[in-house]
């Protein structure tokens, strides 16, 4: 990629390491038999979960989108699961309450004779597949039908291509806009919207001006069913209603059971199979990424499709989250340049551009790996939004004296079927849905439907450097069609200097392409001296030849002496760090000269003005849990390949981010999953490449509570399968973990974890009463890094 960049509980280690994936999770045969649990029809349950159970879900095959806002703190949250009875009993067993949601008799009856007969299926008879002909036929001049492909059983995925003169003009010789519906089979609002807005353009065309120039100057393409077979297949009867993946039969028994199937919208190439959470392994699972990258053929029919026409953009419309999601799925907190312009089409929290929905990144709240967004950015080059659309309840709610209720909602996909509702839903994604086609014919230049602009260029701005009158990078994201692009800087108000802006070339783990219209471009100030001043601005000329600039800012170069190491001292709360010394004296004491960087008193260190400036950094939390801004300028100094040694009791558990509580930088840059704690840790015994230290811990000769422990993550996802996330244990305390139950039962539990480029202590340097058993440990973590 061109740019830059609360604890899980011993019970979820216990139970995920039976769902973990084997050395051939890449390559699973089609033939493996499901388990028992894995039998059985799907029902909707109510799980009752706190945030250390989320990981139970997600690494069961639960789609964490589909949990709704993030579950966060002890407190118990219900949330819609859908699982078979064994399954369900399953996540009994390791302490989920689950209740099987059951609807009063008669209701079911109720609300299918009260429905419309809207929505119907894909095949036979007055189905979606002969609309999509039958419409053709009645547009000749405006339409085109292809076939993408087949499905698993040979059905045609159908596209109609809505633009003037469509069989005559040849493909591609307007900007293309793609509309995409029903990946997930239950989804049924979704082919519904995209239905309509065919309709909306065809039946306008000619009589409304603002339709008769988007179908004029683009290409509409529309896919009803991005997945006709697993749709069909929900109007089986009510006990396959709630299907969500194709129909791939994985063990060859010649029967569609919970254990078969794929989530389409997991399966393409670009990431896939990253972690377990973002995807599963396991073909029962909801998020079940198939034996290999693209394995299905409607994954493939999508990808070869996209790669013909070359879309602009694209909406991929799911259900039923009430979200506008775009931008990197794969890693939580993680912006693309591009995010610029998503989030000008997409509007805000406050200002979303589909009136109900949450306009968000995709990993806001949790991952997604292999799935449409991703491979559209990255692979083909198409900047495509998800907008997940209302809930069976929300709808209901939407008129209090029509014929349905929520409580009458057998799940949140459940859309009613009531032609009201349905319209007014597909009424309130329009603006959005036209906004995006506009945009293509202008490319980077958003015309947003809530009235907001992507600006040439975006600064990363810091206000403190550690340059020491050396080289300072500075960064900014623009637009790619802006030319002549420079960095302007002055230093204490004196004369302007310049220096060319060049595209950056990414960091080291963060990867993909996705910097379609816009890109991060770094150039480097010079000559400021400690105690100087600098003000920076960017300037460049628009395609249209105009000047254009940034908004400038100002940072100060720091009077620090020269250091190798910097200590980031992040003990939690407002109050200056009083263990930092602690920590200089360890390093000093093996030749390191370090400075102090306090979060309390200082804020989150700037990862370009001050982190970037060391090749190790120490990182120590004490007993707190760390800090999220902290731990994002972090995960940017380790990127661009920075050596780093974090310590502190609660290091690699679980960090709040934004509004999510998340442990991915533990698990996928310390290589520490699933933190448990030590009751009475009274000793470490180094391991692996902390061999040979030892450290007494605790104080006044009372033992230290509540240590931090961690599997290495690739105990759960295994080097050969796993390799970017290779991780080894490096040390143990010889004492009994405390379960979630208050057992105490001795665990497989590391008290150190190493990387390649990270340690990662579950305790601080502080909590070693012996300066030489400091220094020896701090000594052997630097080894250990090459820091």
């Amino acid at each position: 990629m061109r740019r830059r960049a609360g604890s899980v509980l011993a019970v979820a280690s216990l139970f995920l390491g039976a769902l973990a994936a084997t050395p051939d999770a890449h390559a699973q045969p089609a033939a493996a038999a499901a388990p028992r649990a894995e039998d059985g029809a799907l029902s909707v349950w109510t799980a009752e979960v706190t945030a250390a159970q989320v990981p139970l879900l997600l690494r069961a095959g639960i789609d964490g989108h589909e949990l709704g806002e993030r579950i966060t703190g002890d407190k118990a949250v219900p949330v819609e699961v859908h699982l078979t009875a064994g399954q369900a009993q399953e996540l009994k067993d390791r302490g989920v309450r689950l209740t099987e949601k059951r609807l009063p008799k008669g209701v079911l009856e109720h609300t299918q004779a009260a429905g419309d007969g809207v929505f119907r299926p894909y095949s036979g008879k007055n189905g979606l597949q002969q609309e999509i002909r039958d419409t053709g036929r009645a547009h000749p001049g405006l339409t085109k039908v292809v076939s993408l492909g087949k499905t698993t059983r040979g059905q045609d995925i159908l596209a109609m291509k809505v633009s003037r003169n469509a069989a005559k003009s040849p493909d591609g010789s307007r900007p293309a806009v793609l509309y995409m519906s029903n990946q997930h089979a239950r989804e049924w609002i979704t082919p519904e919207m995209t239905r309509r807005l065919m309709h909306h353009y065809l039946d306008r065309y000619g009589k409304d001006e603002r339709i008769t120039r988007i179908v004029d100057s683009t290409e509409l393409w529309f896919v009803l069913s991005a997945n006709p077979d697993g749709y069909d297949y929900t109007f089986q009867s009510p006990g396959t209603r709630l299907w969500r993946k194709n129909l791939r039969d994985n063990n060859g028994d010649g029967k569609i059971t919970p254990g078969d199937g794929v989530d389409l919208n997991r399966n393409f190439p670009y990431k896939w199979g990253y972690d377990n959470e973002g995807s599963s392994p396991r073909p029962a699972s909801e998020t079940y990424r198939g034996p290999s990258p693209a394995s299905e053929p409607e994954t493939r029919a999508l990808d070869a499709f996209e790669k013909r026409h070359g879309f602009r953009y694209a909406v991929n419309y799911h259900s039923a989250a009430e979200l506008i999601l775009y931008g990197v799925g794969w890693q939580v907190a993680t912006p693309t340049p591009d995010d610029v312009l998503y989030r000008a089409l997409a509007g805000t929290p406050d200002k979303p551009a589909i009136p109900g929905y949450r306009p968000q990144v995709s990993s806001e709240l949790y991952t997604t790996n292999g799935e449409a967004d991703g491979h559209a950015g990255n692979v083909n080059g198409t900047m495509m939004f998800t907008p997940e659309m209302s809930t069976c309840q929300t709808a209901s709610k939407a008129d209090p004296n029509d014929r349905w209720n929520p409580a009458d909602c057998r799940s949140s996909f459940t859309f009613p079927d009531d032609e009201k509702l349905i319209q007014q839903e597909f009424a309130k994604n329009i603006p959005f849905a036209l906004s995006v086609a506009e945009t293509a014919v202008r490319g980077d230049r958003p015309v947003s439907a809530v009235g907001l602009d992507a600006p040439d260029f975006t600064p990363h701005a810091f206000t403190t450097s550690y340059a020491r009158g050396g080289r300072q990078a500075v960064a900014v994201t623009a637009r790619k069609s802006v030319r002549d692009k420079h960095l302007n800087f002055r230093i204490d108000g004196g004369r302007t200097h310049t220096a060319e802006l060049k595209a950056w070339d990414g960091g080291d783990r963060y990867g993909g392409e996705d910097n379609i219209r816009f890109d991060q471009y770094r150039a480097t100030v010079e000559g400021a001296r400690p105690g100087a001043r600098v003000t920076v601005w960017f300037t460049g000329r628009t395609g249209e030849g105009k000047a254009t600039a940034s908004e400038p800012f100002t940072y100060t170069v720091a009077a620090t002496p020269r250091a190798d190491t910097l200590v980031i001292a992040d003990e939690g709360g407002k109050t200056p760090a009083r263990d930092a010394a602690v920590y200089t004296r360890a390093l000093a004491d093996n030749g390191r000269k370090a400075l102090v960087w306090d979060v309390a008193t200082q804020g989150a260190p700037p990862a370009l003005g001050v982190l970037g400036h060391f090749d190790t950094v120490l990182w120590y939390s004490g007993a707190a849990r760390p800090d999220g801004a902290t731990l994002l300028a972090v995960r940017d100094f380790v990127n661009e390949g920075g050596k780093l040694i974090a310590a502190g009791t609660r290091a690699g558990g679980t960090v709040r981010v934004g509004d999510a509580d998340t442990d991915d930088f533990g698990q996928y840059y310390l290589g520490a999953a699933d933190r448990t704690s030590f009751a009475k840790a009274t000793r470490f015994t180094g391991a692996g490449e902390l061999t040979g230290t030892t450290a007494a811990l605790g104080t006044g000769g009372s033992p230290l509570a509540l240590a931090g422990a961690y599997v290495p993550i690739s105990d759960e996802l295994p080097p050969d399968a796993f390799p970017q996330f290779r991780s080894a244990a490096a040390g143990e305390y010889g004492s009994a973990v405390t379960q979630s139950d208050d057992s105490r039962v001795r665990a497989r539990a590391a008290a150190a974890v190493t990387t390649r480029d990270t340690v990662l202590l579950g305790f601080g340097l502080e909590h070693v009463s012996d300066p030489r058993e400091r220094a020896g440990l701090a000594g052997a973590a630097l080894r250990a890094i090459g820091g």
